[in-house]
C-alpha cells in the first residue's frame, strides 16, 4: 500500500516561529512549501506537527491548475 500523506514535525526553531504573532506570513509559506512537497511526491494530503506531536495544520493537496500554451501571453496587440 502507498502512503497518501504527507507528514512533517517541525524543529524547535521552526515551531518558535510557528507561534510568533509576527510570523504568520512565515507560517503560511512554510504551510505551501509543505504541501509542495506533498504533491511532489504524488500525495493526496499533508500534515505538520509540532514539536508535541500535536496536528497543527492538516490539509488536502490542492492540485496545480494547467497552464495551456494559449493562455500564456502573446505579446501586444498588433493594430
Amino acid at each position: 500500500m502507498s502512503k497518501t500523506i504527507w507528514y512533517y514535525k517541525l524543529s524547535a526553531t521552526e515551531y518558535r516561529n510557528w507561534t510568533r504573532e509576527d510570523m504568520q506570513g512565515w507560517c503560511k509559506a512554510f504551510q505551501g512549501w509543505v504541501e509542495d512537497e506533498a504533491r511532489e511526491n504524488g500525495l493526496a494530503k499533508y500534515v505538520i506537527y509540532d514539536i508535541k506531536g500535536e496536528v497543527l495544520v492538516k490539509d488536502k493537496v490542492t492540485p496545480l491548475p494547467l497552464v495551456r500554451p494559449a493562455d500564456r501571453w502573446r505579446g501586444p496587440a498588433a493594430t
